[in-house]
């Protein structure tokens, strides 16, 4: 066979070889978007209200076992209850429900888990000096909340399990689905906690909501200075959020935001009454 002859047969067999393989990179391509492809459709949904609910619940029943149960105190509870409902309202979330608790706790500690659950222990009101401090820490906890940042943690983790839809009626089908979902997202909030990026975001949200509410924008801040000066001290705070001089400095970056409410008050006077005396 001519050497010409040669190259031409080879080249017509090649282009049936690319011929053939189209309909199976098709087939492969159907396949995929039929099945797998489903799937990541499916986990690429945003986790809807009715699931962030039942998260938030099982999460919260997590919170009062492990850290304390409820501290019993009527007036207390009614006063931070107050406060964190008039900031729920100003915040970017008003639209659902949401439950304030105090933890019976020496250790400071605050949480917030999706669907509205807002804790703060007992350990941390002693360390407040003022309402508009106590408005940062409770803006900062709502500011998790309204920005889905637990959820966005969850999602995450579901998309890279390749799991499908979390829906109430997958998760019921499958209780050992939603366990596993409760135990990953508690091991997260409780353990290690939320990206330093989003801890970050929360102090500058959590700010924004107490000035909105007519706090002096530096509550957060100066909760912080005190907590920094506490960094000896052991507690399960320091492995769940960046360190506070960490956040100091972040938040530092973004307060001239917030010049026009420096002449806002702190009502220490009324922190005292309403709470230091009550402990």
């Amino acid at each position: 066979m001519k050497k010409n002859t040669l190259l031409l047969l080879i080249l017509a067999i090649c282009s049936g070889c690319v011929a053939a393989a189209a309909p199976i990179i098709e087939g492969y391509q159907a396949y995929s978007l039929g099945k797998g492809g489903a799937m990541a459709v499916e986990s690429m949904k945003p986790i809807e209200l009715e699931e962030e609910l039942a998260i938030g619940g099982s999460l919260a029943i997590q919170v009062f076992n492990r850290f304390g149960g409820p501290y019993k105190n009527d007036k207390v509870q009614r006063y931070i209850t107050t406060l964190g409902q008039a900031l729920a309202d100003v915040s970017d979330r008003p639209g659902i429900k949401y439950y304030f608790a105090i933890l019976n706790s020496e250790e400071p500690n605050a949480f917030a888990t999706p669907g509205g659950y807002v804790f703060v222990s007992k350990g941390l009101l002693k360390l407040v000096h003022n309402e508009a401090e106590l408005a940062g820490v409770l803006g900062h906890e709502l500011a998790h909340i309204t920005h889905r940042h637990a959820l966005q943690t969850i999602e995450r983790n579901k998309k890279m399990a390749g799991l499908g839809s979390l829906t109430i009626g997958a998760m019921g089908a499958d209780p050992e689905l939603f366990d596993e979902i409760i135990e990953q997202a508690a091991d997260t909030l409780f353990s290690h906690g939320l990206d330093k990026g989003l801890e970050h975001e929360a102090d500058e949200v959590g700010t924004d909501y107490s000035n909105r509410l007519g706090y002096h924008p530096g509550g957060l801040k100066n909760f912080l200075t005190t907590l920094n000066s506490r960094s000896g001290h052991e507690s399960v705070f320091w492995s769940t959020h960046p360190t506070p001089q960490d956040r100091l400095d972040n938040l530092a970056q973004k307060l001239s935001r917030f010049s026009q409410g420096l002449s806002q008050p702190k009502y220490a006077a009324e922190f005292t009454q309403m709470v230091q005396g009550q402990l």
